[in-house]
């Protein structure tokens, strides 16, 4: 696998998560992988493996299809697990060169809202409407991150485009975009967690895409944003939040999820950084933790990937790996994942870690989760490595 290296100055910037894969999709592998009847008729657990499929790298989303089956992306190509453990092709999504299918929400059968990742300042960068056998790219998220910035021109306008800059890896300063995980809203509404850009946006069918909040760095013990580096200009470069996840609560209420920009080698303080923020469904140009309309869910959680509610009105939550992704990623030293369940709703404030309960660990790189309609809780393990797999979570 070519990786293309990462860059110094904005590794908080989940464009370089995917940066690092963008370019190097993998021939298909025999991955284990259960047909959706024998998940649910085993109640979610892991059971016998079931037929065995071939799967490429990376997939960076999951989500559940009204039939019960399951739809993934292998880098561009859209495809779904039947019933019956059969995969089917969709269509490939005709992004940019290098910019791979980062997030999936459902809108209809055969009715979607996609994803394209973004790569330096920008490029690529975008939100698409799959029906009827195509797709058409309904918001253009490049543009929009270009023209606003919003990490750097709304609220504390924190972000300084300068700190994106590293010569020597080849990326530049200026408006970074990297749209990750999303949320349907209906048919013609959408919400979507800009990981690069720090912020969530709200996007129609009509093209016009909306800040709904910015969010703003961790905070060091004395309460201060914790600073990454520091340039030449005496210029302080923030650890960035890198929103990943979003999902929309019972409660008209915008749950997002953070993977935390690491420092690099040094990771002392970056486990136990990443928050979930409640956030107003109506909220419109909001910064996190400044505005009203944004509250803590959930503190304590490391490198937050993906967030999604299941019947019993609990957010489940995915932390990619309890060093912290860049070591998990970079130098290959992944201590595992885990999946949590968090009361969110039921809380009187802010939940820690320690009050969720642990569902699953020991997971190796799980990139993204969904329910089925039998209420099975499924994982895409491994995902940017050579031999991903997709199969149900044991329930405690």
């Amino acid at each position: 696998m070519n990786r293309i290296p990462l860059r110094a100055g904005a590794l908080g910037a989940l464009a370089s998560f995917v940066l690092l894969f963008a370019g190097c999709a993998e021939e298909p592998t025999t991955a284990t992988l259960m047909p959706v009847d024998a998940a649910a008729h085993q109640g979610g657990g892991h059971g016998s493996p079931g037929e065995a499929a071939e799967l490429g790298s990376p997939i960076f989303d999951l989500a559940a299809l009204p039939d019960g089956g399951i739809v993934f992306a292998e880098f561009t190509t859209l495809k779904a697990l039947d019933r019956h453990g059969s995969i089917r092709e969709i269509l490939t999504v005709p992004t940019k060169p290098g910019s791979a299918v980062n997030g999936i929400a459902p809108i209809g059968a055969r009715s979607f809202w996609v994803t394209s990742s973004g790569l330096d300042l920008a490029v690529g960068a975008g939100l698409w409407r799959v029906s009827n056998g195509s797709a058409r790219l309904v918001g253009d998220v490049e543009a929009f991150e270009i023209e606003n910035d919003p990490d750097a021109t709304m609220g504390p306008g924190w972000k300084t485009p300068a700190c994106e800059e590293d010569p020597v890896q080849g990326f530049s300063a200026g408006p970074q975009s990297n749209p990750y995980h999303l949320e349907s809203l209906g048919g013609d509404m959408v919400v979507l967690a800009d990981a690069a850009g720090n912020s969530i946006l709200r996007g129609h069918a009509g093209g016009d895409l909306e800040v709904v909040a910015v969010l703003e760095p961790p905070t060091d013990e004395d309460g201060d944003w914790h600073v990454l580096k520091t340039l030449e200009d005496d210029t302080e470069c923030y650890v960035q939040p890198v929103p990943t996840a979003v999902a929309a609560g019972p409660d008209h209420t915008l749950y997002v999820g953070e993977l935390t920009g690491a420092p690099g080698p040094d990771m002392d303080g970056i486990q136990g950084e990443a928050r979930i923020w409640r956030i107003d469904g109506d909220a419109a140009g909001a910064s996190c933790p400044s505005s009203d309309e944004c509250d803590l869910a959930v503190s304590g959680l490391t490198s937050v990937i993906d967030v999604d509610f299941g019947a019993d009105g609990r957010l489940y939550v995915v932390e990619y790996d309890a060093n912290g992704w860049f070591q998990a990623v970079v130098f290959g030293n992944a201590a595992g994942g885990a999946i949590l369940a968090c009361d969110v709703a039921g809380a009187a404030g802010p939940l820690t870690r320690d009050q969720c309960e642990t569902i699953a660990d020991g997971l190796i790189l799980p990139g993204a989760i969904t329910f089925d309609r039998h209420g099975t809780l499924w994982v895409v393990e491994n995902h940017i490595g050579a031999a991903p797999s997709i199969h149900p979570v044991a329930m405690p």
